[in-house]
């Protein structure tokens, strides 16, 4: 019976993979739709709407990576931080503060770039994401303008 039941399991295995090789587009939206599917229920955290841990300017963050980056991502990866300084770049969704903050804009803050130009003083708060040491750019994610 153990036998039958593996037999079948790898048949069913080896259907799905030859529909999925001809079918990249429809396995690929399969699969995050079922990933969303089994993590919608997670409560999504909303940085904009917490209290910021820490409120700094921008060199001052930066110099915290730069000067030390594995004590900075203890300190400040996962956590909510307003961002004090200078616009320097406007991409897309991405605001890019004294040339080494990226900030990408929350979807529900997206209306409000239109007033963000380039040497704008700007308060931005969202999460720490990551720092890339190589290109020593610091990110932050669902962020919102203060």
């Amino acid at each position: 019976m153990k036998k039958k039941i593996f037999l079948i399991v790898i048949g069913l295995a080896i259907v799905l993979g030859v529909w999925a090789a001809f079918n990249r587009e429809k396995a690929t939206q399969a699969i995050v739709d079922m990933g969303m599917a089994l993590t919608s229920s997670v409560k999504h955290r909303n940085p904009s709407s917490e209290k910021a841990k820490f409120e700094l300017t921008a060199d001052v963050f930066s110099k915290a990576f730069k000067d030390n980056a594995v004590d900075a991502n203890k300190t400040y990866i996962n956590q909510a931080v307003l961002i004090e300084g200078e616009v320097t770049a406007v991409n897309g969704v991405t605001i890019s503060v004294n040339n080494n903050i990226a900030c990408n804009i929350d979807s529900s803050e997206v209306a409000k770039l239109n007033n963000v130009k380039v040497g704008n003083k700007i308060k931005v708060q969202g999460l720490v994401v990551g720092y890339n040491g190589l290109m020593e750019e610091i990110s932050l994610a669902q962020c919102s303008l203060k």
